[in-house]
């Protein structure tokens, strides 16, 4: 199943945001769910849902790919995130869309904060996640940001909160940038991702609040 329009889709209108796809698909037992980074990973995903022989969803936005460019790190495999920039102080775990802004974030972090090194994992998978690729990175960095373009309700922010309980993982800091439980409004992408503050701008003044605070990032 390709699911067209993933994400808040602009002027399409309010019935056309795509929101609530991942929320509901994961509940799904045997379900497998997946979201590109970019075409080229989409049309990895595509060949490997051929040959799964398996129930699979594929989500993607509506529009091109975000200018910014990235180099497939690792091969696709099932259930298997890629881990697209090693850090020790900051894990970044995005998905789909929203993998291009994780890399900007981290990369601007770095260039105000040259202490600062910030690891971006592209989860890729939503179900099966990486468990082990997302456990090692919090063990490390113990401070943890997620991002996506769907609901803060049962997608990659609470599969990573799933993660930190079932692993015992203590000290852990973690901000999740998604979108709130209720029906999203009318408007341009990039006017309701500043509305919802999940844009690329608030993510990196939250970090600095946190860090000019003495504080992690917020759990």
């Amino acid at each position: 199943m390709c699911v067209d329009r993933a994400g808040v889709v602009g002027a399409d209108g309010e019935t056309h945001q795509g929101t609530l796809d991942m929320a509901f698909f994961r509940l799904v037992p045997n379900l497998t769910i997946m979201a590109p980074k970019d075409f080229k990973e989409l049309e990895d995903m595509l060949a490997l849902a051929v040959n799964l022989k398996k129930p699979v969803v594929i989500r993607y936005p509506r529009g091109g790919e975000d200018e910014y460019k990235m180099e497939n790190k690792e091969k696709l495999v099932l259930g298997k995130a890629e881990v697209l920039k090693q850090g020790k102080d900051l894990s970044i775990i995005a998905i789909g869309k929203t993998v291009a802004r994780a890399m900007k974030v981290a990369e601007e972090i770095e260039k105000e904060k040259e202490e600062i090194t910030v690891e971006v994992i592209n989860s890729r998978f939503l179900k099966p996640i990486d468990k082990q690729t997302i456990k090692k990175s919090i063990e490390k960095t113990k401070q943890v940001i997620t991002i996506e373009d769907g609901t803060i309700i049962n997608g990659l922010a609470s599969a990573v909160q799933e993660i930190i309980i079932e692993e015992k993982l203590t000290d852990v800091k973690l901000k999740s940038y998604a979108y709130p439980d209720q029906y999203i409004e009318h408007g341009g992408v990039e006017q309701l991702e500043e509305k919802y503050r999940v844009d690329e701008k608030q993510i990196r003044e939250d970090f600095y609040k946190s860090i000019e605070n003495k504080e992690t990032v917020a759990l």
